[in-house]
């Protein structure tokens, strides 16, 4: 049975006492931090990214008029079935109509008209034979087109109807969505300019730990470089955040709230890793509750479970854990759909990329929490895609990350996988920091 089988009854009865289902935290978390974005008219070039606020409602048909869909002739339909049965015709080239430069007019009766791809239909054309199954002389005056080219020719064949692919005044691109390419293509296809899209959140971004070096200092016995900061900064700033790095942060309660205090004046959010667990040296969490309010902690996931979120004034705080790979899956399931949500995001747009797929492994753990497996997908001996995990599922091993290509999904529920089972893939090109 698949994870996404499961009984949802089943599945809410299974989590651990005392911790909270990501999806619920989630459900809580949208509905207790407003969408903080302001709304701004951006510049189509500054829009990749970005989440749009209003519909985009289409100005023009496109195509704008019915055009040729291949380079060939453009021709009346009914002119042609008078050679239907008879030998090869013969038929004269009355005009050009080029992309930009439609032929002007009416095609004469009896007649063809040499035609561009994109280029404007003539009037009383109504079907196109291309080029390859036609033969012109010379300076293109005279078509001989083969028996069986006319007999197999339809109406409207090879051509693109006015608004066959956008109309006036359908919607072209919903609010709330996250703006690709193609997305911003479409709307320089419909003449706008600018667009309505969210001003990107300001979040401020820190490490602490004792233990931490910057790169590029000299690393002291037992230390280690921070990497968590770059992990964090990097998924910010492809959701489309602006970031404030503030640096390594000592574990002291003191540096701590003064950092804290200034950054939410000032910031939409404040994201840190380390510091909420349940340590002597873990003095986050008592900090954002002297300067305003704790209100979620523990997820039932793994990794990741020590995650909080609080709020100092208007300020988000979100405080993930302090083991490198519990910040990337925690910061990619739970912070930055959160931070899309609020930059005005739609829910589904939130959500990542969930593809059934077949075990290749055999797993067994102890239930009650949500776990994610770093993954990859590779063929069998039978050519089928299964899905991999990494070798140790330890949270400190970042490699482990640089491996996968996404994560394997494995329910509250679920205490074994058998290989052959169906698995729920999460491709890192799904989740939106990637």
């Amino acid at each position: 049975m698949t994870t996404s089988q499961k009984n949802p009854a089943k599945t809410d009865l299974c989590h651990q006492p005392g911790l909270t289902r990501l999806e619920d935290a989630l459900r809580i978390a949208f509905n207790d931090v407003a969408v903080r974005a302001p709304v701004i008219e951006a510049p189509l070039s500054d829009c990749y990214g970005a989440i749009l606020r209003k519909d985009i409602v289409a100005r023009v048909d496109v195509p704008s008029a019915d055009n040729s869909a291949m380079d060939g002739y453009a021709f009346c339909h009914a002119d042609l079935q008078e050679f239907v049965g008879a030998s090869d015709a013969q038929i004269i080239v009355g005009g050009v109509s080029l992309a930009g430069h439609p032929f002007a007019g009416e095609i004469p009766r009896g007649q063809a008209i040499r035609i561009a791809t994109g280029a404007s239909i003539p009037d009383g054309a109504d079907c196109i034979i291309i080029q390859e199954n036609i033969t012109a002389n010379a300076d293109e005056t005279l078509l001989t087109i083969p028996q069986d080219v006319i007999a197999k020719t339809r109406l409207h064949q090879h051509i693109r109807q006015r608004g066959e692919d956008v109309a006036t005044g359908m919607v072209v691109l919903p609010a709330g969505k996250r703006l690709r390419p193609q997305d911003i293509a479409v709307a320089a296809g419909q003449g706008y300019q600018s667009l309505p899209v969210s001003r990107p959140l300001s979040v401020a971004v820190f490490s602490t730990g004792d233990e931490l070096a910057r790169p590029g200092d000299p690393l002291p016995a037992g230390g280690v470089y921070d990497s968590n900061r770059f992990a964090m900064i990097g998924m910010l700033r492809a959701c489309g955040c602006r970031v404030t790095d503030l640096g390594l942060l000592a574990d002291d309660f003191d540096v701590l709230k003064t950092a804290l205090k200034d950054a939410a004046q000032t910031h939409d959010v404040i994201m840190t890793s380390g510091g909420v667990s349940v340590g002597k040296a873990d003095l986050l969490k008592p900090v954002v509750d002297s300067l305003g309010e704790i209100q979620a902690w523990k997820l039932a996931i793994k990794p990741g479970k020590p995650l909080m979120r609080g709020r100092i004034g208007d300020c988000v705080v979100i405080g993930l854990p302090g083991n490198p790979v519990s910040v990337m899956v925690s910061g990619l399931l739970y912070a930055v759909p959160l931070l899309l949500h609020m930059m005005g995001a739609a829910d589904q747009v939130c959500v990542p990329v969930r593809l059934p797929a077949t075990a290749g492994f055999d797993f067994s753990r102890g239930t009650g929490r949500r776990e994610w497996l770093r993954a990859r997908l590779v063929q069998d001996d039978d050519g089928q895609w299964v899905a991999i995990p990494y070798h140790s599922a330890s949270s400190g091993m970042l490699s482990s990350m640089v491996w996968a290509e996404g994560l394997i999904e494995i329910a509250e529920d679920c205490g074994q996988v058998k290989k052959g089972d169906r698995v729920l893939y999460l491709p890192f090109g799904g989740l939106q920091a990637f």
